[in-house]
């Protein structure tokens, strides 16, 4: 009897496994659907990226129907349009191991899909995220078909002034799906997704990462962004701080070490008023300043400026008042030097004791943790 029992307990925990075992494997894929009698002899796309190769299939509609068949080495996002992969009518579907069904009484986009578990766990993610990327997606396809000129110039500046908001909503949407799906392989895909090569930030991915199942992490994406993962995190998280001495405005110097003995944690913050993109994040660290000043928190600001007017000028107009030094060599600066900058802007994040618990800190995420960390 116990014999027994164990072979069905087995073979139940095999079944379990299963979807995670496909995963591993060629995908065999169908798609199947139902269309308005209208769209007959017109012809559907099916379009997906597999690696860095974009493919397209098309198939036309007959009596209401159509059909795909294919192979993929992983599972992936896809869509199926009446015109191509920017506008017409069109719905994004989840390729994987089975039959897919995409039911349409009027317009494709209100397609009803059903079919695979990843397919169905993915419209339900779907649904989420149709109404944020739509904002980004109409204004793009807006800017595309604008004459070249002021105006389209104009017209991009405006919509891009809007993109940090954009790309979180989409961020706090996904990450509230891989929490409350963390068995599923759509939590992984889009972890993954919405953190594409050196955006991947290890402080902001890593939390929701690691709620996913074990089986989810063991498929080669999973083992793939876990590999990123360690790299973004970095050789320094974990390891002491190193010293440096440099120049304040004022001509003083100043050392990191001093900075540290009287603050619970500091941000060693790298950048330069002629970097863009140093200057955009400013107000988060302004902004992450100021709310945890009074609880232990400060900023060392080492900027890898040349010109003491510009660097000065900088500091006030983005309003930024803590600890700022420079040697005024640019990517001479000795202590980005120390510390390997290679890039700007870059953070360390230095507890008392001096004990680098984080690197490489933006937006949102340079605030929640360090208002976790001083709770």
């Amino acid at each position: 009897m116990k014999k027994q029992m164990k072979i069905k307990f087995l073979s139940l925990a095999a079944l379990s496994m299963l979807p995670f075992i496909s995963v591993a494997q060629s995908q065999n894929f169908v798609v199947e659907g139902k269309l308005n009698q209208n769209y007959n002899g017109r012809f559907l796309k099916l379009l997906y990226n597999e690696g860095q190769i974009k493919k397209i299939d098309s198939t036309e509609i007959k009596k209401g129907a159509f059909k795909f068949v294919g192979t993929l080495a992983m599972p992936t996002a896809a869509k199926i349009s009446l015109g191509n992969e920017d506008n017409g009518d069109r719905i994004d579907i989840f390729l994987a191991n089975g039959t897919l069904k995409v039911i349409a009484k009027d317009s494709i986009r209100f397609a009803k899909i059903t079919g695979t578990k990843m397919a169905e766990e993915h419209e339900v993610m779907a649904k989420r995220l149709r109404p944020i990327d739509k904002w980004f997606v109409d204004g793009l396809t807006t800017f595309k078909n604008m004459p070249e000129g002021a105006e389209k110039k104009a017209y991009i500046n405006k919509l891009m002034e809007g993109f940090d908001a954009y790309a979180l909503n989409k961020r706090i949407a996904i990450n509230k799906f891989a929490t409350e799906y963390p068995a599923s392989y759509i939590s992984l895909y889009y972890l993954d997704k919405n953190s594409p090569g050196v955006l991947l930030n290890y402080e902001a991915t890593y939390p929701y990462f690691a709620k996913l199942s074990s089986e989810v992490k063991a498929t080669p994406l999973g083992k793939q962004l876990e590999e990123r993962l360690i790299v973004a995190k970095g050789a320094l998280t974990g390891s002491q701080f190193k010293d440096f001495v440099s120049t304040t405005p004022d001509g003083k110097p100043l050392s990191l070490k001093e900075v540290i003995a009287s603050n619970k944690y500091t941000l060693v913050d790298f950048w330069a008023s002629w970097c863009g993109p140093c200057r955009k994040e400013n107000p988060n660290v302004v902004k992450t300043f100021n709310a945890f000043k009074e609880k232990g928190f400060t900023v060392l600001s080492v900027s890898l400026d040349e010109d003491g007017e510009k660097w000065k000028a900088a500091i006030a107009k983005d309003g930024m008042p803590w600890y700022h030094v420079s040697s005024l060599k640019g990517w001479k600066e000795p202590a980005a030097t120390l510390y390997n900058i290679r890039a700007i802007p870059q953070n360390v994040l230095v507890d008392a004791n001096g004990k680098i618990v984080a690197t490489n800190l933006r937006a949102e995420t340079l605030y929640d943790k360090v208002q976790s960390l001083l709770k």
